[in-house]
C-alpha cells in the first residue's frame, strides 16, 4: 500500500467520494506523537510542545493511487485521560502506537495500548503500526528490548517504523 500526502484541509470539508480512514495515535506522554502528526499534516516541526489533550487533523491523501481522506485523532498520553482512550479505540479504524527508543517504559507502555485495543474491539483483526521515535536521540536510547510478549506465546505481529520527527 503506498501512501502520498497531498495537502491539509479543514475539518469541514467533505470527502466527496473519497474514502475516509480513522487513524487513531496513541502511546504515553512525551513520546513524540503530535510532532509527529503535525511533520505529516504540514511537513513542519513544532518549534514547542503543549501537551495534547485530544487534537483532530484531517487530510487528504492518496492510497494505492486513489484519492482518501485520513481523519487523524492525536490523543493525551497521559494517565489523567485514559477514561477517554475507549471511545478511541472503539471508533478507531487504524491505530499508530507510538514509543520513544529513549524511555524503555514507553515501550512497555505501548504494549498495553495493543491489548487494550484487542479487548475492547474483540478482534485481533485491526490495523496497528508500532513506531519508535526519537531515534535522533540516539546517546539516550534505552531500546534493546524483544518484540515478544511476555507469556511467550504471542508475537507481535506489527509493522515498525523507526522516526525522528525534528529531521
Amino acid at each position: 500500500m503506498e501512501i502520498e500526502n497531498e495537502t491539509i484541509c479543514s475539518s469541514g470539508s467533505s470527502s466527496g467520494g473519497s474514502r475516509e480512514y480513522k487513524v487513531v495515535m496513541l502511546g504515553a506522554g512525551g513520546v513524540g506523537k503530535s510532532a509527529m502528526t503535525m511533520q505529516f499534516i504540514s511537513h513542519r516541526f513544532p518549534d514547542y510542545h503543549d501537551p495534547t489533550i485530544e487534537d483532530a487533523y484531517k487530510t487528504q491523501v492518496r492510497i494505492d493511487d486513489e484519492p482518501a481522506y485520513l481523519d487523524i485523532l492525536d490523543t493525551a498520553g497521559q494517565a489523567e485521560f485514559t477514561a477517554m482512550r475507549d471511545q478511541y479505540m472503539r471508533g478507531g479504524e487504524g491505530f499508530i502506537i507510538c514509543y520513544s527508543v529513549t524511555d524503555r517504559q514507553s515501550f512497555q507502555e505501548a504494549a498495553g495500548f495493543k491489548e487494550l485495543i484487542y479487548q475492547v474491539r474483540h478482534t485481533y483483526d485491526i490495523p496497528l503500526v508500532l513506531v519508535g521515535n526519537k531515534i535522533d536521540l540516539e546517546q539516550a536510547r534505552q531500546e534493546s528490548f524483544s518484540f515478544q510478549d511476555h507469556d511467550g506465546e504471542k508475537c507481535w505481529l506489527w509493522s515498525l517504523l523507526l522516526s525522528q520527527s525534528y529531521t
